[in-house]
């Protein structure tokens, strides 16, 4: 009787691990079998000029730039860092374009965040690049997170926005973040976790793990672009500030945003997911969306120079409305 109450479990263990096993091996011969024209990429951001900017509360914001003409300034996602968008960067300024991204606080090569650090500092974060480099009628991408934080601009310093930003580019995001519940809170703590993190670091796991973030047929450089990115930001340096971004929702405020906003957002994305961003679009008056089939929740990557080419067609359009 004893010797089958430590079998039992034993062979539930074994089950689940061979299941896991099985799981990766598919997820990797996928990723291996579809072709891969960005096998050879760069995935760094081709920066050109280097900024260190000095915040209020004694931070550092890690800025790099390419390109010259209307800004563009790129905001990236929670656990990413200004890498996200390595592949939208030149096309943005061939097109005449001063490209400008910033690693968010936390993340990359920008300060820890201080203690109680939370969705405001990364607002005045924000707003202290557009101010310290003095960007007049910039164009402000924001991927996931980043995107909120482009709204909270738009919602919280209108001033700013008035005098610096001519329209809003949001990539797979919304005006809200995960609701503060119980099952989110158990989910945003695993991301303190050293385990999680070394997992992500292993190049078998941590590809299947970022194979989540993407569409039905994703590059494997691309995931495993996620992957090493991911690992550019220790979690020290940002232990506990998911859990106070949880419950963030700009709905109500929406409708005082003054600037065109432009939704771009991927049919396959689970993590934001597209009928979240088309309630985002139903709360802004100059909001106007569209989605990509077969894609996920890394747009910049997925379907780089189809992003681009958004942008700087809106950067033209407000040019000609301003002009």
């Amino acid at each position: 009787m004893h010797r089958r109450r430590f079998l039992v479990p034993l062979g539930a263990t074994a089950c689940l691990a061979g299941g896991l096993v099985l799981y990766e091996t598919r997820v990797l011969l996928q990723l291996s079998a579809r072709p891969d024209p960005d096998a050879d990429r760069d995935f760094r951001f081709p920066g050109e000029r280097t900024h260190v900017v000095p915040t209020p509360d004694g931070g550092q914001l890690y800025v790099e730039e390419c390109g010259t003409g209307r800004p563009v300034l790129l905001l990236h996602g929670h656990g990413a860092s200004m890498r996200t968008f390595s592949l939208m960067a030149a096309p943005l300024a061939a097109g005449g374009c001063r490209v400008i991204a910033m690693d968010q606080r936390g993340f990359g090569r920008s300060s820890p965040v201080p203690p109680m650090f939370g969705f405001p500092g990364l607002v005045d974060d924000a707003a202290t690049v557009l101010e310290a480099l003095d960007l007049r009628d910039a164009v402000v991408v924001g991927h996931s997170m980043g995107g909120g934080v482009a709204l909270g601009l738009a919602v919280d310093r209108p001033e700013i926005v008035a005098q610096r930003v001519a329209a809003i580019v949001l990539v797979n995001s919304s005006g809200r973040g995960p609701a503060d519940r119980p099952l989110t809170r158990a989910k945003v703590t695993a991301l303190d976790w050293r385990f999680l993190e070394r997992l992500g670091r292993n190049p078998r796991h941590g590809l299947v793990l970022a194979r989540a973030n993407f569409g039905p047929e994703p590059r494997r450089s691309h995931v495993d672009a996620v992957r090493t990115i991911g690992t550019d930001s220790p979690v020290e340096r940002r232990r506990g500030f998911a859990r106070r971004l949880l419950g963030i929702d700009l709905s109500r405020a929406l409708s005082r945003v003054q600037v065109p906003v432009l939704v771009l957002a991927g049919a396959a994305d689970v993590v934001v997911p597209v009928e979240e961003s088309e309630r985002t679009v139903d709360f802004i008056p100059r909001a106007r969306m569209e989605t990509f089939a077969n894609a996920g929740h890394m747009l910049p990557l997925e379907c780089s120079a189809e992003v681009a080419e958004r942008i700087l067609a809106l950067s033209a359009e407000v040019a000609e409305q301003s002009g």
